[in-house]
């Protein structure tokens, strides 16, 4: 059995159905749309922050290297001159040992 309704406001909505569903999909697309738009600026911001922190890490790892090749060539420094050190103290010695026995005899 068929409803014939004669009332107007229900044959107009009726005639607008199909309008409001095209809108009503509009809507949802422009939803969707305006989600994707906001997890892709997150998506930027995180690819951004994420960039910079490998970029100060990799210039603080080239940092920390020219530290520790400086220390390196310091420390090599610092052994070299141990060494004539060790060598003067140790001539030294030999003289005083030697004027001791002189003084000896």
């Amino acid at each position: 059995m068929a409803y014939n309704n004669s009332n107007p406001a229900y044959s107009a909505a009726m005639g607008n159905a199909a309008g409001m569903a095209v809108i009503a999909a509009g809507a949802v697309g422009l939803a969707n749309a305006i989600g994707d738009g906001l997890a892709a600026a997150a998506e930027a911001r995180y690819q951004a922050r994420y960039d910079d922190a490998l970029d100060r890490a990799v210039s603080h790892a080239a940092e920390m290297e020219a530290m520790a090749r400086e220390s390196m060539r310091l420390f090599a420094e610092l052994e070299a001159e141990n060494k004539r050190l060790r060598a003067a103290c140790q001539q030294r010695q030999e003289v005083i040992d030697l004027l001791k026995a002189k003084a000896r005899a």
